[in-house]
């Protein structure tokens, strides 16, 4: 109860408080100065402040219960405004006194009211208000019913209307700043993520950035496999060894429903939480607050992303915002590796194709400079390969050039050509062969396959046969 000696007149009381939140931004520290100035010229046990976006959604809450501090959920906040004595002030915009809880229905009772406990109270609840806006409400309550009457009641609306201003700047500036947080963590982890390829660089690159955006503990990486069960690929942090691996079936727990509704979630208690099973904790691993974002490329979910114990104890607010934007970057990056990865397969094989063939094979530009020679071209022309690499197709063997076309012109415009000629060997020699031309593209160069078969086997059984038949 206010005493004669704690008394001040209004306006000096006023300018007090203005002082004391006008001088912060940041919104926590306006929120906690407001309710230590709200519990010490009014008085009280405990307070608290909710703070609401422009949709009337609980973004932040400031509790304190003697001098500490007290630590609160969503879901707390949510009950907060929707339900009790703060739902009311909320609905109606007007300051609300109840001089004993236990007989004011508008009081949302909880287990702490009880008569053997801590009993009926008194409370007050404002709305904070700033240009018109309801920007929050502010609840003090003293242990002692009746402590509280018309005088605490306007006093404490003085000082709401005093404070509502700097509540509200100081929320649009916390706001400003997650956004920004956002972005930079967007851009640095888009900037972070795409500087490889390699897909074990890539997924490493994705949780080091998801761990240092949403700072949890643990971060885990699955991608669906061909039967849409989700296979856990890579995972970082505390007790993550065991991660990598695990399988998840088609539509089971948490993240199977995140792939199916493309949406992710977050669980702040999994203890509290009914949806959160065995199967979620993946080879038993300790999780005690969870959040799950899908991995998205072209529109289709190809995997999730988890971040798993927040070392704050909680998630921020944008957690969820940041996460998704993280797994869209990581979809479309975990794509372009897998496609990359793809065409280097297709790259080795042929190269292995290309080197494994029985038949003389070359890749020349369109000036007809060689570029690419395997083995068997060694072989058969007895050239080396640094030697073939600085002639030119018509030095190695007589070009057709009505079958390629002046200047290769009938190979540029797609067409294949086939004919009969003679390779010129290092020695001197001459081999027959028969040659095979087409347009490809070779490690990114437009160029042309010679495939040039040794056709002296043949050549000499059709002499014998000519031979036999003269």
């Amino acid at each position: 109860m206010m005493t004669e000696s704690r008394t001040r007149p209004l306006l000096e009381l006023l300018v007090r408080v203005s002082r004391e939140v006008a001088t912060a931004l940041d919104l926590r520290t306006v929120l906690q100065r407001l309710l230590f100035a709200a519990l010490q010229y009014v008085g009280g046990e405990r307070g608290s402040i909710v703070v609401m976006d422009d949709n009337g959604k609980p973004v932040d809450a400031t509790i304190v219960y003697g001098r500490q501090f007290h630590d609160h959920t969503t879901q707390q906040l949510r009950e907060t405004v929707e339900k009790g004595l703060a739902g009311w002030v909320v609905q109606n915009r007007q300051p609300a006194l109840v001089p004993d809880t236990s007989r004011d229905d508008r009081w949302l009772r909880r287990a702490d009211d009880a008569a053997d406990k801590s009993g009926p109270k008194s409370a007050i609840c404002v709305p904070l208000v700033a240009r018109d806006k309801l920007v929050g409400v502010l609840t003090l309550v003293h242990p002692v019913p009746n402590s509280f009457n018309e005088e605490h009641m306007n006093l404490m609306q003085a000082i709401a209307d005093q404070a509502s201003i700097a509540v509200l700047n100081a929320r649009l500036y916390t706001e400003t700043q997650r956004t920004a947080r956002i972005y930079s963590a967007l851009a640095e982890g888009a900037a972070a993520i795409n500087t490889s390829l390699e897909m074990p660089d890539v997924l490493r690159r994705i949780l080091t950035q998801t761990m240092q955006a949403l700072q949890v503990e643990t971060v885990a990486l699955a991608l669906l496999d061909n039967k849409d069960d989700l296979v856990f690929h890579a995972a970082a942090g505390n007790n993550s060894g065991s991660i990598t691996g695990q399988r998840i079936r088609a539509g089971q727990a948490l993240a199977g429903v995140v792939v199916k509704d493309k949406y992710g979630l977050i669980i702040p208690n999994t203890r509290l939480d009914s949806r959160f099973t065995e199967e979620d904790k993946l080879n038993g691993l300790d999780m005690r607050a969870l959040a799950i974002a899908p991995i998205q490329a072209h529109g289709k979910v190809i995997g999730v992303l988890e971040a798993i114990n927040p070392t704050t104890g909680t998630f921020d607010p944008d957690a969820l915002v940041v996460m998704s934007g993280l797994g869209s970057l990581a979809g479309s990056t975990i794509e372009n590796a897998a496609l990359f990865e793809r065409l280097q397969k297709a790259h080795q094989h042929y190269r292995q194709l290309f080197e494994d063939s029985v038949d003389m094979i070359l890749i020349t530009d369109w000036n007809g400079k060689v570029l690419e020679a395997n083995r068997e071209a060694v072989k058969l022309s007895g050239y080396s390969l640094v030697e073939l690499h600085q002639i030119t197709i018509d030095q190695l063997h007589e070009v057709n050039w009505n079958k390629t076309g002046l200047n290769f012109e009938t190979l540029k415009n797609g067409k294949g050509c086939q004919y009969e000629s003679g390779i010129l060997r290092q020695d001197g020699t001459s081999l027959p062969i028969e040659v095979y031309a087409r347009r490809v593209e070779y490690d990114s160069t437009d160029g042309i396959q010679w495939i040039m078969k040794d056709i002296s086997a043949r050549k000499e059984l059709d002499a014998l046969r000519d031979d036999m038949t003269s």
